[in-house]
């Protein structure tokens, strides 16, 4: 365009209110092709031109414009290359030229990355929780483990993160031992059966996968959580478009510093929460659809209170969004609902199974009548027992010292709940000359790291 109007020079090339290409715009909508019609021929430079909004810029001062200047490389003038191009190629940017975003007036492209600036940001941004304890990360898609923390990444297509279509399990690795892993795997397959997911691997391969993640992460303590997902091949609903299931694993410690950080000689307090609760369907699949429990952590950190409670409709307080319940009355009672409106949790059942032996081992330490039941609880009786306690993998046992602001039994941690929270720690210790073999699987360290002293 060779109005008066616009100025010739192609680093200064403004549109002018009164210019023919403005005049025949009715709106914002039809001034912005033509703008990338002329940006498309002169270059980026147009980005901090015209005001999107209709407001005139004001014209920069003029400044020689040659051949010579478009031909210079970046190493030659020590000046970057524009990310953002609307066609093939990369085009120099003229000294001085500075893109802002101005709201409501001004905008800047936003970047098209190449394959090796996509590779740099991931490996720039890696914050300071994954350096340190993001150890390795297992995919189907990629065939192995990867142990830098940049390309640990689910694709955006896969039904897990657009559909929630997944299910997962968490296995504590302890002292370079799984702890309770058949268990968890045989909850996860079932988790994946209800979700109708196939699995990928058998059983076998499967736990050999979750092994070859730890020791691939050479944590010895650490625990590894692991999905399986109804794969990638588009965004819509149906399976049908699914191209293969997804398979991952992920060994990381960020755990073990939290765990070490909770107090047990305090406890946590409760709130009742008004989230709904998931249906008998679906309370026993572990599934990575966890808006319901996050949205009751968020309800309960606003009343100051560690977890909130789900309670149905008939009043039955059923677990925490990613815990276990149990009381104990004042007649010694153990009871924990039952699993049909809540997940059947590893913890929980390990506990119910070492409780009663140890009453009678240590009936100082755990105070038990010898029965062990379960049956709903409700909220009056939560507030009547003589102690409460949560359970998770990565809880072990929690005293519950407060409900809603009142106190339960005295208000203090009792001694039964930290006597089992005893008798589970001992539970998950490696015993030596492989005593512990029917609840510790080794992880074969050697194998993929070198480590000799690993080696059996």
């Amino acid at each position: 365009h060779k109005s008066n109007n616009i100025t010739q020079r192609p680093h200064d090339l403004r549109l002018q209110p009164n210019c023919s290409v403005a005049r025949r715009c009715k709106n914002t909508a039809q001034i912005v092709p033509q703008m990338l019609v002329l940006q498309q021929r002169v270059g980026p430079q147009l980005a901090d031109g015209p005001s999107i909004s209709g407001r005139s810029a004001a014209p920069s001062r003029p400044r020689k414009w040659t051949s010579a200047r478009l031909a210079r490389t970046p190493a030659a003038t020590g000046q970057r290359l524009d990310e953002f191009s609307l066609w093939r190629g990369e085009m120099p940017v003229p000294k001085g030229w500075a893109p802002s975003v101005v709201p409501g007036a001004r905008t800047s492209a936003t970047p098209l990355l190449s394959t090796d600036k996509v590779i740099q940001r991931l490996q720039s941004v890696v914050h300071e929780v994954a350096s340190e304890h993001y150890g390795a990360f297992y995919s189907l898609a990629l065939g192995g483990i990867v142990t830098d923390p940049a390309f640990m990444m689910v694709h955006m297509d896969d039904h897990m993160v657009h559909r929630g279509h997944s299910v997962f399990d968490t296995v504590l690795i302890t002292d370079g031992h799984a702890y309770l892993l058949e268990e968890h795997v045989a909850r996860f397959l079932e988790s994946a059966e209800a979700a109708g997911l196939p699995v990928p691997k058998s059983e076998e391969a499967l736990m050999r996968i979750i092994l070859d993640t730890a020791a691939a992460s050479r944590k010895l303590n650490c625990i590894v959580k692991f999905w399986v997902s109804a794969g990638r091949g588009g965004f819509g609903l149906s399976t049908s478009e699914c191209i293969e299931p997804g398979l991952y694993a992920m060994a990381t410690s960020e755990i073990v510093p939290k765990m070490k950080q909770l107090d047990r000689t305090v406890g946590f307090s409760a709130c009742t929460s008004t989230i709904p609760c998931v249906g008998p369907h679906l309370a026993n699949v572990m599934s990575t659809n966890y808006l319901r429990n996050a949205l009751a952590l968020l309800e309960a950190q606003a009343q100051e209170c560690e977890v909130g409670l789900f309670v149905d409709e008939q009043g039955h307080v059923l677990e925490g969004p990613n815990m276990n319940l149990a009381i104990i009355t004042h007649e010694g009672e153990m009871v924990t609902p039952p699993f049909e409106g809540c997940l059947a949790g590893v913890t929980i059942r390990r506990v119910l199974a070492l409780a009663l032996a140890e009453a009678q081992r240590s009936p100082d330490d755990v105070v038990l009548s010898g029965v062990v039941s379960q049956r709903h609880i409700t909220v009056a009786d939560l507030m009547g027992a003589r102690e409460a306690f949560l359970t998770g993998s990565n809880l072990r046992v929690m005293p519950l010292v407060m409900l809603d602001g009142e106190i339960i039994g005295d208000g203090q941690p009792g001694i039964t709940t930290l006597g089992l929270d005893a008798v589970l720690l001992e539970d998950m210790k490696v015993l030596p000359n492989n005593k512990s073999r029917d609840r510790h699987i080794p992880v074969p360290y050697g194998f993929l790291t070198g480590m000799p002293e690993q080696l059996v």
